[in-house]
């Protein structure tokens, strides 16, 4: 009897190493695959990183662009307006007066 627990020992021991060698192979491949995972997943953020900063540039120079035209706009409506002023003073002061009157109507209440 003590010869067939021997023999029963031998025979699980190489299914034991053998579940061992597979278990460890795939706690490798286990790992390979997280390597590669992280790595694409630094590739997307760096991508989306990338995106996000093209975007933020391109707002910045809309913006700066709106802002120029804005500018623009208004240095042009300053100078129609002193044309407009020098031009016919009492009409310019006839309108001061009355959106005056009309401010103060509107405070009141």
């Amino acid at each position: 009897m003590a010869d067939s627990s021997k023999s029963t020992r031998s025979n699980v021991n190489p299914v034991v190493d053998d579940i061992a060698e597979r278990a460890a192979r795939i706690r490798e491949d286990l790992a390979a695959l997280g390597e590669a995972l992280a790595g694409a997943g630094a590739v997307k953020s760096g991508v989306a990183r990338e995106a996000a900063e093209n975007k933020v540039e391109d707002l910045l120079k809309s913006g700066e662009k709106i802002v120029a035209d804005l500018a623009d706009h208004y240095s042009r409506t300053e100078k129609q307006v002193s044309t407009k002023v020098r031009d016919n003073p009492l009409q310019a002061i006839g309108i001061a007066v009355a959106a005056g009157f009309f401010a103060a109507l509107l405070m009141r209440r």
